[in-house]
């Protein structure tokens, strides 16, 4: 059974080792933390866990160029065109060229804000094949469940814990200690789930490279 978010918030108390009646965090302060961290967890496997891929399809229009993206879009990785797979362009690109007047089938994407379009313009009614990956749901009830399994359930603790101890000026060393926790805890994920893939190791190496402060990470949050 996934772990709840309830069950999430008792466990950052733990971690916490305090203020077990919520005197100094409330508990709609810690909610906010472990959905920041939920993000962050996926954010920092560049949304390449199981539980993020996603796939939806959708039938275009004749002579009608954009199209609404899912709303819970993390990175594109495949359009398929009728089962033709297109090239990934910009707006601008298309403009400069004065490409999007003709009408056939397409060959390119774009992204542009919320929409997706294409180059050419679709002749008539085909189907888009889009593969993605996707931002798991944030919490928004004690009951509301993570998508992930519950290995990852201390990674999400040890942020969150991180962010609280964030917010308290004269306990930054703690939050660093928290933050050097979680590096390890994301590390040892990313290596048990998604290092098969060398673009993965490179993330991971990325992130030993990083030569950020704590107090870097204080203001990214």
């Amino acid at each position: 059974m996934a772990t709840t978010r309830s069950q999430l918030r008792a466990d950052v108390r733990t971690e916490l080792k305090k203020d077990p009646n919520g005197k100094i965090w409330s508990n709609p302060e810690l909610n906010n933390y472990i959905n920041k961290a939920y993000l962050k967890v996926q954010k920092d496997g560049n949304f390449q866990w199981r539980e993020n891929q996603a796939n939806t399809t959708f039938s275009t229009v004749a002579w009608t160029q954009e199209y609404a993206l899912p709303t819970d879009l993390g990175k594109i990785q495949l359009v398929r065109f009728e089962w033709t797979n297109l090239y990934n362009t910009t707006k601008v690109q298309l403009k400069r060229q004065q490409s999007t007047f003709v009408s056939w089938t397409p060959s390119k994407y774009y992204l542009f804000g919320v929409n997706i379009g294409f180059d050419v313009l679709p002749s008539t009614v085909w189907t888009v094949d889009l593969d993605y990956q996707a931002r798991l749901t944030a919490f928004t009830a004690d009951t509301d469940e993570s998508g992930f399994n519950s290995d990852f359930d201390l990674a999400i603790v040890k942020y969150a814990a991180f962010l609280a101890w964030s917010s308290i000026d004269w306990k930054q060393g703690t939050a660093s200690s928290q933050l050097q926790e979680y590096q390890l805890e994301i590390d040892t994920l990313v290596s048990t789930y998604i290092f098969d893939n060398i673009e993965d190791l490179t993330i991971r190496l990325q992130r030993r490279r990083s030569t950020r402060s704590t107090n870097d990470q204080v203001l990214d949050r």
